[in-house]
């Protein structure tokens, strides 16, 4: 018998190796755990506050790439060409094709350069009211709550683009100086402007196309602002979601 115990006192294992490693383990977790935690929350909340930005500004972006208007080519033909355009090829035609007729005596073409310039103006008044809906206000209380979770370039980006569309809702209103035309009417329901009307006997009122057509001179500056403003606005908005490197690389894939 005395020999058997001496065989298991011999044989016992030696666990305080062991309990030290597992006091080891513990330790490492206690510290790591709650880093990684931190490190994991940090991240989820960066990405939910980038996602909530990019949602926001979404709604000026989807209508900057998606909405197209349709521009009348200026041409005496009583069926002149139509094309839709989104919003920066529409300026381009408009700039060029203002220079070449803002001395029309031609009614068709003065009508159809009003027409235009009427298009412009509310789809700035579009643009207008979905920088109101996103509310500037808003999002820039959440910047400053927030934007310790952004880098240095993230911030510089996002305030940068909100200082263009407050600049843009001055600008733009500012400088809508056409609400006088009345050859083409606007039309407002619920203090929304909803679309824009004409009279059947409009192109023989020449009068009246002569007097809109001299608004228009009167107001040149004011044009150039306004197209100048949402050429801005279109540029640094798709620069905030790098929208056109975007799309090169899918054309390239297809």
């Amino acid at each position: 018998m005395s020999e058997i115990l001496s065989i298991i006192q011999n044989e016992k294992i030696n666990w305080e190796p062991w309990i030290l490693f597992v006091a080891i383990l513990a330790l490492v977790a206690s510290v790591i755990i709650p880093f990684a935690q931190k490190k994991y929350d940090e991240h989820r909340t960066k990405r939910n506050f980038q996602y909530y930005l990019k949602k926001q500004i979404g709604l000026i972006l989807n209508l900057l790439t998606t909405e197209k208007l349709e521009y009348i080519e200026p041409s005496v033909k009583s069926d002149p060409q139509k094309q839709f355009f989104l919003i920066k090829d529409f300026i381009l035609y408009l700039k060029s094709d203002f220079k070449k007729y803002k001395n029309s005596v031609q009614p068709r073409i003065v009508f159809e350069l009003l027409m235009n310039i009427q298009k412009l103006c509310h789809y700035a008044y579009q643009l207008r009211y979905n920088i109101s809906i996103i509310d500037l206000k808003k999002i820039t209380e959440k910047i400053l709550e927030h934007g310790k979770e952004l880098s240095k370039d993230e911030l510089n980006k996002v305030y940068g683009l909100i200082l263009v569309y407050e600049s843009f809702q001055s600008i733009s209103y500012f400088h809508d100086k056409f609400y006088q035309i009345k050859s083409i009417k606007r039309v407002v329901e619920n203090e929304t402007w909803v679309g824009l009307s004409v009279e059947k006997d409009l192109l023989s009122n020449q009068k009246q196309l002569s007097e809109d057509l001299l608004v228009l001179n009167d107001n040149e500056n004011s044009l150039n602002e306004l197209e100048n403003i949402i050429l801005i606005l279109n540029r640094e908005t798709k620069k905030y979601f790098n929208y056109d490197k975007l799309q090169s690389q899918r054309v390239k894939k297809d």
